[in-house]
Parts: C-alpha cells; structure tokens; sequence
C-alpha cells in the first residue's frame, strides 16, 4: 500500500525557487525603513521593526535547539540578559568602561556561551518536562541575580546611558541605522543556522530529536551533540542581548521576566518548528501584532470610515482594540491552540516536520482496516 500524503499542506509557490522567496524577503525588509524615510508610514514602525529583528534573532537561536534537537528550553531569555548586561556594564558610565563595539560584542557572545556550556553539563542529561523546569529555573535565578546585585547592576534602578556603538569608524546613532546593523546580524545568524541545518550536525540533531536512543546507537554522541546546539544558540542571543543594549541605552530586570521567554516559543512554534522561515515570520507576526492593531483602530480605520465609526461600540470593545497589547497573549494563546488543532507543523513548515505530522505508516493504516473491516466481504473481521 502506498504511503498515503496530505497534498493541501504542499509547499506554497513550489516553482519558485526557495533563494529567490529568500532574496525577496531580504530586499523586502532591506527597502521597509525607506518607507518612512519617505513619510509613507509613521516614524514608529521603525522601532517596531527595529525590535522585531531583535525577535528573529532570539526567535532563530531557540529554533535550534527546540526545532533541531527537539529540547524544550523556558529559560533562553537568560542568555539574552547576559549579553545585555555586559555591554551595559563595559560601554556606559556605570564603571568608566568604553570597550569597542566588536571585542564588547564577542565578550557578550561568550559569556552567554560560557553561561550555555555551564547550564548544560547538568542539564543536558535531562530529558523532557524535567530539562523545561531546570531551564526555567535558570532563567529566573539569572533575571533575580542582576536584580538583587545593585552593587554592580544597579537592581531594578537598571543601568542608564549606554554608549552608541562605533562599527568601522561609523558611529550608530539614528533608528534606522541600528535597523540596519540588526538587519545585518539577523542575515549571519541565518546563514549560520541554515549552514549548520543542512550539515552533518544539522542531522546529528534531527537525529536525537527523533529518537535519542536509536542516534546514540548508531554512534551519535548524545551530550556533546546537545551542548554545540545550546552553546550556538547561546552566543546568538547574547549578541541579540548586546544589540538591544545598543539600541535602547538603557536597561532593566524587566527587560528578561520569564513571559519573554514563552513568548519566543510561541513564536517558533507559530511558524514552524525547526523551519527557519517560520522562526522569522512567527517574529515578526506577534511583535507587530500589537502596534498593528493599535495603529488599525486608532489611525487607519478612522482616517476610512471617520473618527466616530466607534462611537457606538461597548467601552470594553474600545479597549481592547486600542490596548491590544494588554491582551496579547490572551490572543496569542488563543492562536497557538488553533494551530496546534488545525495546523501543527506551522505557517511555514519545515519539510520534514511536515512528512512527520502529514504522512501516515502504511503499516498502521493497514492494521486499522484489518482491525475494523474485511474488504473483500465488507463486513467486520472477527479472526484479527
């Protein structure tokens, strides 16, 4: 019997080829701030846009590790504050420190690697809700240590004033030039990954994702497969951290809180696990939602239909519109229980993880119609 395939989850655009949807992409996001350098859209999208690279960033980092070696990590956000702090307490008048844009910015990749290498000695050899809970203990053991050290981090005070950086004799200082320093990281990052996807390691991972002990077998070493993901993945979240430091001069415990965390797997899991695409749509998605909606109810639709086209709406309705960003996640939850139902590899599913979810064993298929009906006679077989 032949393997039985759900064509209506078929790649969208088969006859395109996959770099040419990647290098629309890129000019895409290349030419966004022009439209408000030209007064197309308002100066805010920049900011928005700004912090959703620094989404796709931490979005494709954790993608590593949950979509390729299938471990669930609630507390990535650690790694983030790590590279955050650092460049807040080398680049700013907290201590007098000035260090360079580039040896500050591996300083912060290597301390989150360093963090990532130590967590997981312990760690790693947990498997499942066990490995999520020790995670998440980091995460928030991290965020309480830079609260509670007001000797160095100044506790929820935060720590004002960062320098802008210098990269090539250029000093960054307007919004769009930090969009396009992010931009610039986000398209390494993703080389990288995919680079490492699609190599031997990359199929190491997919390996112990599917069956740990079956990878170990066949010569698979578990640990230290593990510890190249978690490492990786560290050491680009704590660049994300040191350009968002950059970029906000400013930061802050609540900066990292444990709901940043879930909202970076909503992310990936919104657009697909182990799909790097998904990891950059899903990013984008939810971190504009909120501006979008906002901009839709208070700017966009009045300007089409009339400042008053609200008028008769309930107060509740009102706000949670104009709000939105207080519901967020009620929506957001909302979204990813419907797509786990109806669409669970996600919007823009990796090729394998869409065979896994979409593809049934014939053998299994065959046993349930021996099980239930005898063909030939149409009726059900009492001898299986």
């Amino acid at each position: 019997m032949s393997r039985i395939r759900n064509t209506s989850n078929a790649p969208a655009l088969p006859w395109i080829p996959r770099w040419m949807l990647a290098l629309a992409a890129l000019l895409a996001a290349a030419a966004f701030p022009l439209l408000v350098e030209y007064g197309v859209i308002q100066t805010v999208w920049i900011r928005v846009g700004t912090r959703a690279l620094v989404y796709v960033l931490l979005a494709v980092g954790l993608n590593l590790i949950m979509g390729e070696t299938g471990m669930l990590n609630l507390g990535y956000i650690a790694f983030f504050a790590i590279g955050a702090y650092t460049t807040a307490l080398f680049s700013s008048p907290r201590f007098g420190f000035e260090v360079p844009f580039w040896p500050l910015l591996v300083m912060s990749a290597g301390l989150a690697m360093l963090a990532g290498y130590l967590v997981g000695l312990p760690s790693l050899r947990l498997r499942g809700d066990y490995l999520a809970i020790v995670t998440l203990a980091f995460g928030e053991v991290t965020r309480y240590t830079f609260n509670n050290w007001e000797s160095v981090t100044n506790g929820p005070g935060g720590i004002p004033g960062i320098y802008r950086p210098t990269v090539f004799g250029y000093l960054v200082e307007r919004p769009i030039e930090f969009y396009y320093l992010i931009l610039v990281f986000v398209v390494l990052a993703v080389l990288l990954v995919a680079n490492l996807k699609n190599s031997r390691v990359g199929r190491a991972w997919n390996a112990l994702r599917e069956d740990e002990i079956a990878a170990e077998a066949a010569g698979i070493h578990g640990m230290r497969a593990k510890m190249v993901a978690l490492v990786i993945s560290a050491a680009i979240a704590g660049v994300a951290g040191s350009l968002f430091a950059y970029y906000q001069q400013f930061i802050n415990p609540t900066y990292f809180v444990f709901m940043q965390s879930v909202i970076i797997v909503c992310m990936i899991v919104l657009g697909g696990l182990g799909s790097i695409p998904g990891a950059v749509l899903g990013a984008v998605v939810l971190d504009s939602l909120p501006e979008f909606t906002r901009q839709s109810f208070s700017s966009w639709l009045p300007a089409i239909f009339g400042r008053d086209f609200m008028a008769g709406w309930p107060d509740f309705l009102r706000t949670f519109f104009l709000d939105f960003d207080q519901y967020r996640m009620l929506i957001v939850g909302l979204v990813i229980v419907v797509m786990v139902i109806f669409r669970p590899e996600g919007l823009i599913p990796d090729a394998l993880w869409r065979r896994e979810v979409h593809q049934e064993d014939p053998r299994e298929q065959e046993h349930t119609l021996q099980t239930l009906f005898d063909i030939e006679e149409g009726k059900q077989d009492l001898e299986v």
